[in-house]
């Protein structure tokens, strides 16, 4: 096995050098729910049901794992859609403060990036 795949990073096409190029392999992980809808209840897990293109170690290990096998800077992008359609115009379910945070190793990312919320105050302009 040659010195480049040992250390798992991308090197020239020939592989010939005894240093591997400093550029790291591109690796990325596509995952979602394309379920309608999924109700996930307040510190629960969002689960994913399907994959899509995958490279470099990122993987799916259960519907609610993804596995990242080398270290790394990692940019993590993602969509929700908060169904406030269920309140109805009812003002007691309001204010509605749907939030999200990420775990790294099954304990909360404390950056202020990857954690948000949002407060949704009142029905108006929900169908």
């Amino acid at each position: 096995m040659s010195l480049c795949k040992k250390r798992k990073v991308c090197c020239p096409p020939s592989c010939s050098t005894p240093e591997p190029s400093p550029n790291s392999c591109p690796a990325y992980g596509n995952f979602f729910n394309n379920t309608s809808l999924v109700a996930v209840l307040t510190g629960t897990v969002f689960p994913f049901n399907t994959q899509g293109p995958i490279s470099g170690g990122v993987s799916l290990l259960n519907p609610t794992t993804i596995f990242i096998e080398n270290g790394g800077g990692y940019k993590v992008n993602f969509v929700i859609t908060d169904n406030t359609v269920v309140f109805g115009p009812n003002p007691a379910a309001f204010p509605h403060l749907p939030t999200v945070g990420l775990f790294l190793n099954n304990v909360q990312v404390p950056l202020e990036q990857a954690n948000f919320g949002l407060e949704i105050t009142q029905a108006e302009g929900t169908p």
